[in-house]
């Protein structure tokens, strides 16, 4: 996960940029190259964002834990590890607004999401497949058989970003908030990776999430 510090390190706590990127529901039985481009989440919101009884759709703030909620999710210096776990709190915390279960945290995700990030990083291509790279390569060289799958990326400076913020850029998107809130995903892992000229920027992070559910 990046350089192993803080990605807040001595920095603004204040995120000056951000962009944010999904993928949705890869399927074991399906080839990658034959996956719908990311944006088809949209697609899925009917049955993948969470809905209310009278029908009416939630605003996403609703959603996002509010300051204190969850420990070091406004902090830009805390430990990655530290920034790691608010952003799992803060995935669940807005679950349970639908009374949804949380999300497990893997070993085998978070070391695939790392994977994930360490390759737009060293491609530049802010991408969920870095140079010409599977969509799930990452999850397949991390040993866990998934039967459905999902990927965040999110790209800001480094040291700016809190935990909080990356969870209200996803949160703000359709397909974004729609693989947080599938009830179709198990397990979640999460992974921060500096990336010096992504995008142009001197000092970049990029968040991975990656969602999934194991073969029975």
């Amino acid at each position: 996960m990046g350089d192993g510090s803080s990605p807040g390190q001595g920095k603004d706590p204040k995120a000056v940029w951000c962009t944010v990127r999904p993928v949705a529901f890869a399927s074991a039985a399906i080839p990658s190259r034959l996956l719908a481009p990311a944006l088809v989440a949209a697609s899925l919101l009917a049955f993948l964002l969470a809905g209310r009884a009278d029908g009416a759709e939630r605003a996403w703030s609703t959603y996002l834990g509010p300051e204190g909620a969850c420990t070091s999710a406004g902090d830009a210096n805390a430990p990655v590890a530290s920034q790691v776990r608010a952003v799992a709190c803060l995935v669940n915390w807005a679950r349970r607004q639908e009374n949804m279960k949380s999300l497990s945290r893997r070993s085998a995700l978070s070391a695939a999401a790392a994977r994930k990030g360490l390759k737009v990083a060293s491609c530049g291509d802010f991408s969920h497949t870095p140079c010409g790279s599977s969509v799930t390569s990452g999850v397949d060289a991390s040993g866990y058989r998934f039967a459905l799958f999902g990927e965040n990326l999110f790209a800001g400076a480094w040291g700016k970003a809190t935990p909080r913020d990356v969870v209200s850029a996803w949160l703000q998107s359709p397909p974004h908030r729609a693989n947080i809130m599938s009830g179709l995903f198990r397990h979640v892992g999460l992974a921060p990776v500096r990336a010096n000229g992504l995008m142009g920027q001197p000092d970049a992070v990029v968040w991975t999430a990656t969602f999934a559910s194991p073969r029975s």
